[in-house]
């Protein structure tokens, strides 16, 4: 995702219908709070807040983890307060 990715998501939220899946894959440096990234939970719960039911998170992968998200039927938007995510640095090769 890029650095807006709060827009993003609340478009996810607008265009999906209900009971529709939401899946995340991010790379994990951005989700490692001991090097500066967002705590994973902190961010399932926001995007909990935008209307969705956390489904399962997948961290199985050497790279990537997997967030999983089904729309709530009826959900009320409420302020949330977004992570900020560390920016993704890719390694020349």
């Amino acid at each position: 995702m890029g650095i807006n990715f709060p827009s993003y998501l609340q478009e996810a939220h607008r265009v999906l219908k209900p009971s529709g899946w939401l899946l995340i894959a991010e790379v994990k440096s951005r989700f490692d709070p001991n090097t500066g990234g967002a705590d994973p939970n902190r961010f399932s719960k926001a995007i909990c807040q935008l209307g969705f039911d956390s489904v399962s998170q997948d961290f199985s992968n050497k790279m990537f983890i997997l967030l999983y998200f089904k729309k709530k039927v009826n959900s009320s938007q409420e302020e949330i307060k977004w992570p900020e995510l560390k920016p993704c640095l890719y390694k020349r090769r």
